[in-house]
């Protein structure tokens, strides 16, 4: 029988889901309260800030996150050596690449804030700027965690997290001094104060660089060269549309927009947890009669993924009603196209899982730059015609192609995989 499908897996896509929606539940609450008692406007300013700090977490990442995961599951367990150094060597990365991407930031912020997103308060710009390394530390973090399958832990900084941002949120509307500044900085340390719970027994062994650093951050690099060109391609097709509404807009139409985007990211969270736990297993499969089998059952869980998220297409009006409340009532279509393209981008995330596996860091640069230029085409065009629907059309167009893509470049792997091993 197929190791995706004993207990032990199952048990890790349950862990690590359950931890994952909760922590999304909790987070969600809190940001209706953010958008009930901010409202659009000020509601849109905050989302502008918090989605150019995504870029910068990601800028600052530049795909070696998912390299040194990758690097490490396939460690874990054969070579803790090994594995111990490229986490010390991850985390001295992390370090250097912020100081470098945080001070150019700060020097262009206002030329950002002014002339790009028409946002004349600087300040909420350099201050996301800063706080981004709660997230970046939140999210090295969590791959050191993925990649030992520790799972548990994941889900506990993942739910503490989401309990800080809820409870400061509540004291700050308590005090009548929740604006989007206030916000930001509660949305943007969290992630960083949660993390730490699990630090309390440090996973480095030591600080220090090892003295093979030069060896293992090659390790890491050969890997992100591709994946850094993807995962900033990944997260310009997550916040860009955000960007670009605030760009050809108002802050209060990047609100409406945000408000819906924020619920279709609870769906989000199915594809990515399943993706989490298939990566990791799929690592380590040795036994070409094991991928033979998780290549048999990929589609099954692919198009389950889609029909469970569409079917929430329904419910958007009640979804926004009982959540960010009528003030978003503009955003049901656009939430009901988002719900599609989350369902797509679940689809997808068990043949994108095949490429822990196989050796080809290049299918996450061409995936995203097929999604950039793809969203930044389309945004450019559609949504001075078609307004906020016409960024939500641009979105599923986009997940149709890297679905599309991702299904024939995995069967091509797997054939390639097969005759070499």
């Amino acid at each position: 029988m197929s190791e995706i499908v004993k207990s032990k897996g199952l048990l890790s896509i349950a862990v690590l889901g359950s931890g994952n929606v909760i922590g999304t539940v909790i987070s969600a609450i809190a940001i209706i309260l953010f958008s009930r008692f901010m409202g659009p406007s000020e509601f849109g300013l905050f989302s502008a800030a918090i989605a150019a700090m995504q870029i910068v977490v990601r800028l600052t990442d530049m795909g070696t996150n998912m390299a040194t995961e990758r690097a490490l599951a396939r460690a874990y367990g054969r070579d803790q050596r090994l594995a111990d150094r490229l986490v010390r060597v991850g985390f001295w990365l992390k370090i250097v690449t912020f100081i470098l991407v945080s001070s150019a930031g700060w020097v262009l912020a206002p030329w950002i804030s002014l002339s790009l997103l028409h946002i004349e308060n600087i300040a909420i710009i350099r201050t996301a700027l800063l706080i981004s390394a709660g997230t970046i530390f939140f999210e090295y973090t969590t791959i050191l965690f993925q990649s030992s399958h520790r799972f548990a832990m994941v889900a506990r900084i993942t739910i503490a997290q989401a309990i800080g941002k809820l409870g400061f949120g509540l004291l700050l509307i308590w005090q009548g001094a929740l604006t989007g500044m206030t916000a930001l900085l509660v949305y943007g340390l969290m992630p960083g104060i949660g993390a730490l719970l699990g630090w309390f027994k440090s996973p480095l062994s030591s600080v220090s660089l090892p003295s093979t650093w030069s060896k293992d951050l090659k390790t890491i690099l050969s890997v992100a060269k591709w994946t850094g060109i993807a995962a900033v391609s990944a997260t310009l097709a997550d916040n860009i549309d955000t960007l670009m509404v605030q760009s050809f807009m108002t802050s209060y139409d990047t609100g409406i927009w945000s408000g819906a985007a924020r619920i279709a990211a609870f769906g989000s969270i199915v594809g990515w947890s399943i993706g989490s736990v298939l990566s990791n297993r799929v690592a380590r499969y040795k036994d070409p009669q094991h991928l033979r089998v998780y290549m048999s059952k990929a589609w099954k869980i692919s198009i389950l993924s889609l029909v469970v998220l569409c079917l929430a297409i329904p419910l958007a009006k009640i979804s926004i009603m009982l959540t960010i409340g009528s003030a978003y009532l503009p955003a049901i279509v656009p939430l009901q196209i988002l719900l599609v393209s989350a369902g797509l981008a679940a689809a997808a995330s068990p043949y994108s899982a095949l490429f822990y596996l196989f050796d080809r860091p290049e299918y996450y640069a061409i995936a995203g730059i097929i999604s950039t230029v793809a969203l930044l085409a389309g945004d450019y065009f559609l949504i001075p015609l078609y307004g906020l629907n016409g960024a939500a059309y641009v979105r599923v167009g986009v997940k149709i192609l890297v679905l599309l893509f991702t299904i024939i470049y995995s069967k091509f792997a797997y054939e390639k995989h097969l005759h070499t091993h």
